[in-house]
């Protein structure tokens, strides 16, 4: 069944055929045994009548009077009343007819019971034999026991039940072929207009795009035929500018940062763009797909291997220069080679960070394992009984609280450069004074270089030197500048700071006597982990990231800070600040 218009019919018809059916059935089922019910009842109710108006009335036996006086129940219900063990004394004509063997309700109504029964056979009054949907009940009068029994003939009700099925066939029959008949034509609207797009799409493959199909419908084909048109109109558009995307993709391309070369399938260059010269720093491989191969370290030979939508990459390197380089193929339809592309970049400041990420991972792993293994010696051992020793054990406690405090501190500071590297929080900016500042962190700096009885001269301005910045952020920078030449400043020392001012800046000098920095590390002494003398820094408790997190915050307020020093004569750390401009 290939046709849609066969397929639509015989669906339709289908889903007709199956409503009707279950719909019919159910009905059918519905009307039998509402039907069973009413007669039930009527059985009920008839019997109910034998009781009250018969055997409650006139003592037995019953005669054709008294039974005359019950009078007809309708729908054929038939009357008995049976003795204690099932022998019929009423009406006169079934007396002696013993109804015990032929019907269960009989021997329900014998015990006690009121009783239904459908499909009991039995015989009638001409002796044949019919099923019958029966009823009994059982009945006292001056404490002697009877049994009321109704029956009636299911034959009518087995009449009905056959008038309804056939009247269902034929229904479903008509309404059938209806449908047949009617989807036979209103497939037509919807398959002429499908075979009528067909014909036109195959003429739009042979490249004739001037067809339209004309349109009056409003409905969902109409809808379709519509957006055929445009379809069609689109891709005369499209084919039309074709050439102007070419020339546009070639302009791109030609003014990328990454350098493509194209060869043909013989392997001699088809295209280059402008990048190409500056990438290879004028290495001459142009003329043959081979030299470029040998150059980005490829074996030419293994070129055949190379499979349609594989890229091969390799990076070039020369010094700190590296040039990563991708190969690929380009095919026709049939899958045949027709020739090679090749991409290449400049990624040597992408390797200069991932050098400087690995780096800075080995430091962090470093700075965390060392403490790290002294907790974890010192504590087997006091586990291993030096706990006993109490000197030893405050010792060694000692030690493991120090370290935890350093790897706290390690951690904060971390946590302090991911915050400023990620920019999570912006920084509120406020106009703040820069000698208030210095005085601040000078108290907070107190106590420690009392602990070396070092002095700290400060000689304030008689105004306000204000900037714009965030108050708590330069106060970090200024006590870690402090701080840092506190620790490396030996007892009855002299640490000073002054400022000086410029036409654009204020310039903060903080001068210590300490052990100096040597002129080749004074250019990495702000990078992060970097320490001139590390056994002693760390001895000291530094972390190494305090000189990255001051750099960071003051070029977050577009600052500067460096420093000049010379070896065992100190040091002086010099913060540049933006004057606040005046409108």
């Amino acid at each position: 069944m290939r046709s849609i218009k066969a397929k639509l019919i015989a669906l339709y018809a289908a889903v007709v055929l199956v409503v009707m059916t279950v719909s019919g059935t159910f009905m059918l089922f519905t009307m039998r045994n509402m039907e069973i019910a009413h007669t039930e009842d009527r059985l009920f109710s008839h019997a109910e009548d034998i009781n009250t108006r018969v055997v409650q009335v006139y003592a037995p036996p019953f005669s054709a009077a008294s039974w005359f006086e019950l009078g007809q129940s309708g729908y054929d219900v038939e009357g008995f009343i049976l003795d204690s063990v099932g022998i019929v004394i009423a009406p006169p004509e079934f007396a002696g007819l013993n109804l015990h063997p032929h019907d269960n309700t009989v021997v329900a109504a014998l015990a006690g019971t009121s009783d239904f029964s459908q499909g009991s056979v039995g015989l009638d009054q001409t002796g044949r034999e019919r099923q019958w949907l029966t009823f009994a009940m059982p009945a006292e009068l001056n404490e002697e026991t009877f049994i009321i029994f109704t029956r009636i003939d299911t034959q009518f009700l087995n009449e009905t039940l056959s008038r309804l099925t056939l009247t269902f066939v034929t229904t479903v029959l008509i309404a059938l072929v209806i449908t047949v008949i009617m989807w036979f034509f209103l497939s037509n609207t919807l398959t002429n207009p499908i075979v009528e797009l067909s014909r036109h799409a195959r003429a739009i493959a042979t490249g004739d795009l001037s067809l339209e199909i004309k349109s009056d419908s409003k409905d969902e084909i109409g809808e379709l035929r519509t957006n055929f048109n445009y379809m069609a109109k689109e891709l005369r558009a499209t084919i039309s500018s074709m050439v102007k995307e070419k020339n546009k993709s070639e302009a791109i391309l030609h003014n990328s940062s990454h350098g493509v070369l194209a060869y043909d399938a013989e392997g001699y260059l088809t295209h280059a763009n402008n990048a190409i010269t500056e990438l290879l720093h004028g290495v001459e491989i142009r003329n043959h797909l081979n030299f470029a191969l040998e150059f980005l370290r490829f074996n030419p030979e293994d070129l055949d291997l190379l499979k349609p939508g594989e890229i091969w990459e390799s990076t070039h390197e020369e010094g700190e220069y590296y040039l990563s380089a991708a190969i690929t193929s380009y095919s026709n339809d049939s899958g045949v080679i027709e020739g090679y592309i090749i991409v290449m970049q400049d990624i040597s400041r992408q390797r200069k960070l991932d050098n400087m990420r690995k780096e800075f991972v080995a430091n962090v792993s470093h700075e965390l394992r060392t403490p790290l293994t002294s907790i974890k010696t010192y504590s087997e051992t006091l586990l291993d009984g030096a706990m006993e020793d109490t000197e030893t054990a405050k010792k060694f406690l000692k030690v493991i609280n120090e370290e935890a405090e350093r790897m706290t501190l390690l951690v904060s500071d971390l946590l302090e450069l991911s915050r400023i590297d990620s920019k999570q929080s912006s920084l509120e900016i406020d106009i703040v004074d820069i000698v208030a500042l210095i005085r601040l962190s000078i108290r907070q700096a107190y106590v420690q270089a009392e602990q070396k009885n070092q002095e700290i001269i400060f000689e304030p301005p008689e105004t306000p030197y204000f900037i714009e910045a965030n108050a708590a952020r330069i106060n970090q920078v200024i006590y870690n500048i402090l701080s840092n030449s506190i620790k490396y400043s030996g007892e009855n020392t002299v640490i000073k700071i002054t400022l000086e001012t410029t036409e654009k800046f204020y310039r903060v000098f903080v001068k210590d006597n300490g052990i100096g920095i040597p002129q080749e590390s004074l250019s990495q002494v702000f990078e992060r982990f970097y320490r001139v003398d590390k056994a002693r820094a760390r001895a000291m408790g530094g972390t190494g990231l305090g000189l990255a997190i001051v750099k960071e915050i003051m070029e977050e307020h577009g600052g500067r800070v460096y420093a000049t020093s010379q070896l065992s004569h100190g040091t002086t750390m010099v913060l540049r600040f933006n004057k606040l401009q005046e409108d």
